[in-house]
């Protein structure tokens, strides 16, 4: 038997994808992107492609006496929140019609007319004829999206001119809208809101794509597997134009999910060249680009100069990219007086933002974020509770605590709220270059106090009952404290530090550092996070007047 190797070579269809050779012993021998050339001893493989979650594969046979051999794979198909699929005649018809919707103009609904917004949601299969039910289905998840200014304030009129098409499994807004930030919320029948920020710029109409689950439920979970683009107002793009667009976003919003650059360079090329047509792209390259082992600083600094051509310099994504690159380079980031504005769209910018908590300005939406995001994926999203005169409590109707830990809160000291109440009102918030997470040990005064107020909030509650409670709350659906994730991490947090005590040791406010560096959570924000749930204690335990 020859022990000669063969010159193999895998391509995918499309060039588009991760390649990955498995031999026989189940052992990944080679990988690569888009074509693959490698030489192997003879025997049994199999050739895999991946793409945007998808994935495709094929066996193949190197025999003694081969050469070469050329082992060919489909492109990978894989599900899209965008109707890519060409199955049948019905997902035909209902990309079709989708597509002839992004060429068409956007409707006037009073919202403002600089840029515009496309908003879909469709089935993924035939709805059997019953096209009330398929109306009913899409409209009820329409219902309960929300479209918000920068502020907060709903904007219920850009429901006013849906487009339905339930004999396609379609429901779309396509309106123009005024420039600046946004959020889209959804509430579900628990009534959580999770918001998620995006942005209309000038020229330019935001795109956005959802996909209903067979059982017609749009959880808030689905932000995370939304489509996005961006394309130029009054510009039409073909539909193979707009599928390869659509796709390629895909591609990159996987990327982006794995952490890491699995995209070909023609992927990559495609990103760099079509940004100026979908300014995301751009974003999406300049992520991806910050992934390699070692990143080309030059090519960074043009495509982030020319996404900022489009979205602008303020934009929370551009300067969170310049924050990167300056970090690459050992610079120190330049921050406008205003800071950051509103949150970035990618949770990958935000992530860039936490590491640098001097750009956390005056707006209290940053902090609110940082309190109770949300894992959506690429995308920044974070969970909206209930506000009661500019307080966030706990939702009403109860509580599933036990009584006997409800009894134990009823003891909760007032110096424990005003300890902490002090320092997040004293602290001066419009001051970017003094945050309070950055000074050092050995000041006192309000840390010192919030340190205090954090080992009376320790030791005076029965956390790992309260922990226990929790839980059990949560997995049967019923009261609870209602709960930022950012509260939950914090619980355990707070029964280390009553154990520690209890057995005689002090706590520190540089372990309170070390910690919240450890949850990437500036001081203020977690401290923030506990005045709220001491108050929610206060509340669920305190008598009814009624």
């Amino acid at each position: 038997m020859s022990n000669s190797k063969a010159s193999v070579t895998v391509n995918i269809a499309d060039g588009q994808g991760e390649i990955e050779v498995v031999d026989s012993a189940f052992q990944v021998v080679a990988s690569g992107f888009g074509a693959l050339k490698v030489d192997l001893p003879p025997g049994l493989y199999k050739a895999r492609a991946l793409a945007g979650g998808g994935s495709t594969e094929s066996l193949f046979m190197v025999e003694p006496q081969t050469n070469t051999l050329t082992v060919p794979l489909n492109a990978v198909e894989f599900a899209n929140p965008a109707p890519l699929q060409e199955s049948g005649d019905w997902s035909k018809r209902q990309q079709t019609a989708l597509f002839d919707l992004v060429e068409s103009e956007p409707e006037d609904v009073g919202l403002g007319l600089e840029g515009g917004l496309l908003l879909s949601l469709r089935l993924d299969a035939a709805p059997d004829g019953d096209e009330g039910r398929s109306a009913d289905r899409l409209r009820s998840a329409m219902e309960r999206l929300q479209l918000r200014d920068a502020m907060g304030n709903q904007l219920p009129d850009f429901r006013r001119k849906e487009i339905r098409l339930p004999e396609l499994g379609l429901i779309a807004v396509n309106l123009k809208l005024k420039a600046g930030y946004y959020l889209l919320g959804y509430q579900n029948e628990k009534e959580e809101t999770v918001l998620t920020p995006f942005y209309v710029v000038t020229g330019w109409r935001t795109q956005a794509y959802f996909h209903l689950q067979d059982d017609g439920a749009l959880e808030y979970q689905d932000f995370s597997e939304r489509a996005m683009l961006m394309t130029p107002s009054g510009m039409g793009l073909s539909h193979y134009e707009l599928r390869r667009y659509l796709r390629l976003t895909e591609i990159a919003r996987y990327a982006l999910l794995q952490g890491r650059q699995a995209i070909t360079r023609e992927e990559m090329n495609a990103l760099l060249q079509d940004k100026f047509f979908n300014p995301l792209f751009g974003l999406f390259a300049a992520h991806l680009l910050l992934l390699s082992p070692r990143p080309n600083q030059d090519l960074l600094k043009t495509v982030i100069h020319n996404t900022a051509g489009m979205l602008g310099v303020d934009n929370p994504d551009i300067l969170a990219l310049g924050v990167a690159l300056a970090a690459l380079k050992g610079e120190t980031p330049f921050m406008s007086l205003s800071g950051v504005k509103f949150p970035p769209m990618l949770s990958a910018s935000w992530n860039v933002l936490l590491d640098q908590p001097q750009m956390f300005a005056a707006n209290p939406i940053l902090r609110e974020v940082a309190a109770r995001q949300v894992a959506q994926g690429p995308w920044l999203a974070w969970r909206l509770e209930e506000e009661v005169g500019g307080r966030i409590v706990a939702r009403p109707g109860g509580s599933a605590l036990s009584p006997q830990i409800l009894e134990l809160t009823l003891n909760i000291s007032s110096n424990i709220l005003k300890k902490m109440n002090i320092f997040t009102s004293n602290y001066n918030f419009s001051t970017a270059d003094s945050a309070p997470w950055t000074v050092a040990d050995t000041t006192s005064g309000p840390e010192q106090d919030v340190l205090e107020a954090i080992k009376d909030l320790a030791c005076n509650n029965p956390w790992r009952e309260i922990i226990r409670e929790q839980k059990k709350a949560t997995r049967e659906g019923v009261g609870g404290l209602n709960l930022t994730s950012l509260q939950i991490s914090l619980l355990p947090m707070l029964q280390l530090i009553k154990e520690q005590l209890e057995e005689g040791d002090d706590f520190s406010l540089a372990e309170f550092r070390l910690m919240m560096s450890g949850l990437h959570v500036p001081f203020v924000v977690a401290a923030e996070a506990l005045q709220d749930l001491t108050e929610k204690l206060a509340l669920i335990a305190a008598p009814s007047n009624g």
